[in-house]
């Protein structure tokens, strides 16, 4: 492993929505396509972008909120440029809601990253999850049959405080065993995962996969590949 200054990093960090698991654009595309709306995989990435600035621009004002009340307006931000009628937003907007209550709509794992994290764990690296959910994602792990690599799962929905609080890492050090300084946090919202980790004493990572956030000053990756390179 690599050292993080001059202290080895132990401990690895994940945020699920975005970094581990991601949100199923077959069924985004399959929505808008109910409204006449046809994208591709690629626009909504880009279009998730634009929904990532609106949260950092809300969360970075101070405003209150919490992960569940900033959700539609995600999806706000990610739709209105493809539907611009009123009614059939708000329409597809109630419909997403439902889709999300009924099955989280982060749901998709990457093979690729499965393969990150048996090399870590190979290696010796203790991993560990600090996700805003709403107490399922231990569950989505489990059906993404990535489970078994965490050692911690902290979910914000069962713990009672939410990223970028810096208790919720205190609460995922504590049950790893690690030092702050023993750790990284990988996540792909600056204002939630950056900010929350950097007031933790976290070293974070931000993985921006399209290199959107060239404007952000933090260390970057554009896969979690690299994760492998960077401890």
């Amino acid at each position: 492993m690599r050292e993080n200054g001059a202290t080895p990093t132990t401990t690895v960090l994940f945020d699920a929505g975005g970094t581990l698991v991601h949100l199923d654009y077959f069924f985004l595309q399959q929505e808008l396509r109910r409204v006449g709306v046809h994208v591709t995989r690629r626009a909504l990435r880009q279009a998730e972008y634009r929904a990532r600035a609106e949260i950092d621009r809300f969360v970075l004002s101070a405003a209150q909120g919490s992960d569940e009340t900033r959700r539609r307006p995600y999806f706000a931000a990610m739709c209105e440029q493809f539907v611009p009628d009123l009614q059939a937003l708000e329409s597809l907007l109630e419909r997403l809601e439902v889709a999300h209550r009924q099955s989280n709509l982060w749901r998709l794992m990457l093979p690729s990253t499965r393969q990150v994290l048996a090399e870590l764990r190979r290696r010796g690296v203790v991993l560990g999850v600090v996700s805003n959910a709403d107490g399922r994602i231990a569950a989505i792990l489990q059906q993404c049959g990535a489970r078994g690599f965490f050692d911690v799962i902290v979910d914000s929905h069962r713990v009672g405080v939410e990223k970028p609080d810096p208790r919720i890492f205190q609460l995922a050090l504590a049950q790893a065993g690690a030092r702050p300084e023993q750790a990284v946090f990988v996540g792909d919202i600056y204002s939630i995962d950056v900010v929350g980790a950097e007031r933790a004493g976290i070293r974070p990572l931000l993985l921006d996969t399209l290199g959107c956030y060239a404007g952000v000053r933090c260390e970057k990756i554009r896969h979690l590949r690299e994760l492998l390179l960077c401890i």
